[in-house]
């Protein structure tokens, strides 16, 4: 059955008011103009005609001005029925009133009343409508806060899914430091229950010590906007975890400004930088026992400071250096550091591969790792770390595998693991020891081997020049004798026998000077080469004289030396120059340069210069150069090697620059008086 919605739906109910309402106004302008035609009054004919026609009109308007109401489209319906149940409800009285005994209804009287009780009807269906729409209104609000409050408590869900599922720490703090929020991480990493963390005050996750440190931080991240800080938290069993905190302010959702921020687990980047920072201790000791290596002859000093530096770089609480002794069957206690009393060098122990790690480690050819003595396998512990407690270290061999000096070792008392970088680090020192004492090995033999020169040296210059002192006075007795009875080429002949003898001699003495260079030189001091030169000059003055030579210089500077050594160089370059300058008299200049911390000496001649096959042999003992024209020479052939000799005591180099028939330059360095180290 079809009710009066659906049928005003289906008509449209603005349509259904604006017939309605039209209807009226036809009715009522019809009946006026009938009335006026029938002689009806005007007065009546007015009054009937707005009665019907006026509420017709506001119908009518007010089906065309409803969509410009505040009342939704979903209500005209209810407008329109309002009106027409007004149309109805009179129309039905009406009815019932003609129907009753003895009254009439004049025809007058329906147009007028059903047109005022459809305006009533439209006036209490569009209040009912705005009714209608309000409360629709209301519903849908309550709907979309519902739906709105559902939305944020799924975002309020997410929201916390999110935090919950960052391994970092998340927390809100106000500005007493009362935590209004956190993530799951707060109770997983603290160990406290979302219960406990509810009660608890930010402070209460640090030690005491920092304290004040951390209430400063709060109150530095509100006053400046944010704040980060480094610190340990501490766990409910006592734990502490290195962390660091970022945080910024922002306002909560009443207006309220909070402290919102990340705590993040900082303890692999300590560790790295630990190991960063422990690498590059075990680099620095290493370099600082290379120059102490470099710096001193004393290999039990040497060995005393790697010890100590190895166990305070490792924490360790022994370190020790162990010697194989001649017979490869003991190690003793050269060095060490932690041992009881009295214990190096004197305690021992054996070199059976089963006795110990030492041992052990001598019959492999890497270092040896021992985290738990008591738990290994590999060899027994020997009382010298038995009776100490030891229970974790590493050694390693000393010098070759193949032939060991002996052994380099660091131990503790607590199980411990040893990392590789370590290992490398105790295999770096006994590298540092190994060269040491390679180098000690090689200056001893060097000493010795200097020893045997020197008395070598003093057989030449003694036993050698006897005999040649003999035969140079029996030539010279002969001469003497029987220099009448000589013609001239025996004359000749004794002349250069006695020649012979003079420069043997000269060429033993000159090989004495060489080999007493590094053992019989003096200390080094500061050196006027200018005063040099002047009694170099006065040396040679008899040569100058002889030749007519020339001597020049530049100014000389103060350099570091042996004098002696330095005359000595100077004065054989000047005379090379003075012999070697060809057919015109000698022109010789001496000049320096500043080279850095070395100055650089120059002696040039207008000679006859050296072919370029001798400017290397030269310098070789017994060698001198073959230039065209040279006549041989009177020299020994050692003069320019004690040069070369001389100036490598000083640290320095010598060379020469030289043309055939153009002159030739001898230069060499020597160190800077005023840059010298003593």
């Amino acid at each position: 059955m079809l009710t009066w919605k659906h049928v005003v739906s289906a008509v449209g109910a603005r349509r259904a008011i604006g017939v309605l309402g039209g209807v009226y106004v036809a009715l009522a302008l019809g009946r006026g103009l009938v009335g006026i035609a029938g002689g009806v009054p005007a007065v009546n004919v007015l009054v009937i005609t707005l009665l019907v026609g006026v509420p017709g009109a506001i119908l009518v308007y007010g089906a065309y001005r409803l969509p410009r109401s505040d009342v939704d489209p979903a209500f005209y319906p209810n407008v329109a029925g309002w009106c027409l149940a007004g149309f109805a409800v009179m129309g039905g009285l009406l009815v019932v009133y003609h129907l009753l005994p003895g009254l009439s209804v004049s025809t007058r009287a329906p147009p007028i009343l059903t047109a005022l009780a459809s305006l009533a009807g439209f006036a209490v269906g569009h209040q009912d409508g705005q009714a209608r729409t309000r409360s629709h209104e209301l519903e849908e609000t309550v709907d979309r806060l519902e739906a709105s409050n559902q939305e944020l408590e799924r975002y309020r869900g997410y929201t916390d899914d999110v935090l919950d599922a960052i391994h970092d720490i998340f927390y809100v703090l106000d500005d007493g430091g009362t935590l209004r929020r956190w993530n799951e991480s707060v109770p997983a990493v603290t160990g406290y229950s979302d219960a406990e963390v509810a009660s608890m005050h930010a402070l209460d996750f640090f030690d005491e010590d920092d304290h004040e440190r951390i209430a400063a931080a709060i109150a530095e991240g509100f006053d400046a906007g944010s704040v980060q800080v480094e610190a340990e938290i501490r766990t409910k069993d006592g734990a502490f975890v290195p962390y660091e905190f970022a945080a910024t302010t922002l306002a909560d959702p009443d207006g309220e400004t909070v402290l919102a921020g990340i705590g993040r687990d900082v303890s692999e980047r300590r560790a790295r930088e630990r190991a960063l920072a422990t690498r590059a201790r075990q680099q620095q000791v290493v370099a600082e026992l290379g120059q102490i290596a470099l710096e001193t002859d004393d290999l039990d000093e040497l060995m005393a400071e790697a010890a100590r530096l190895v166990r305070d770089t490792l924490d360790t609480a022994f370190c020790q250096v162990l010697e194989l002794d001649g017979d490869g069957d003991l190690l003793l206690l050269r060095q060490g550091v932690g041992w009881d009393e009295g214990m190096v060098g004197e305690a021992s122990e054996p070199a059976d591969a089963e006795a110990s790690q030492a041992a052990y480690t001598l019959a492999h050819d890497r270092p040896i790792v021992v985290e738990d003595l008591r738990s290994e396998t590999r060899f027994d512990g020997p009382e010298l770390l038995t009776s100490h407690d030891v229970r974790s270290g590493i050694s390693t061999v000393v010098g070759p595998f193949d032939e060991p000096w002996g052994i380099l070792g660091t131990h503790d008392t607590e199980v411990r693991e040893f990392s590789d970088e370590d290992v490398t680090f105790v295999q770096s020192v006994a590298n540092v020891l190994a060269e040491a004492i390679e180098r000690h090995q090689y200056q001893a033999d060097l000493e010795a081997s200097n020893e045997r020169l020197e008395q070598f040296a003093y057989a030449a210059s003694h036993d050698l020049q006897e005999p040649l002192r003999m035969v140079s006075s029996y030539l010279q007795l002969i001469e003497r004798r029987y220099g009448d009875e000589l013609d001239e080429d025996a004359e000749e002949f004794l002349a250069f026998a006695v020649d012979g003898a003079e420069r043997m001699r000269s060429m033993i003495q000159g090989l004495l000077k060489y080999s007493r260079v590094e053992t019989q030189g003096a200390p080094f001091e500061p050196v006027d080469l200018e005063a040099v030169l002047a009694d170099v000059r006065a040396d040679l003055q008899v040569s100058i004289e002889a030749s007519d030579a020339t001597i020049t210089a530049d100014p000389l500077p103060r350099v570091h030396g042996d004098p002696d050594q330095i005359r000595q160089v100077l004065q054989n370059l000047l005379d090379n120059a003075i012999e070697y300058s060809g057919d015109e008299p000698p022109s010789v200049h001496v000049s320096a340069r500043r080279n850095g911390a070395a100055w650089t000496v120059s002696v040039r001649d207008e000679g006859i210069g050296i072919e370029p096959g001798d400017r290397d042999r030269i310098f070789e003992v017994f060698q001198r150069a073959s230039a065209p024209g040279d006549g041989g020479g009177t020299g020994t052939g050692i003069g320019l090697a004690l040069c070369e000799r001389i100036v490598e005591r000083h640290g320095g180099d010598i060379w020469v620059d030289s043309d055939p028939g153009g002159g030739t330059t001898f230069s060499f360095t020597l160190p800077a008086a005023d840059d010298a180290v003593e």
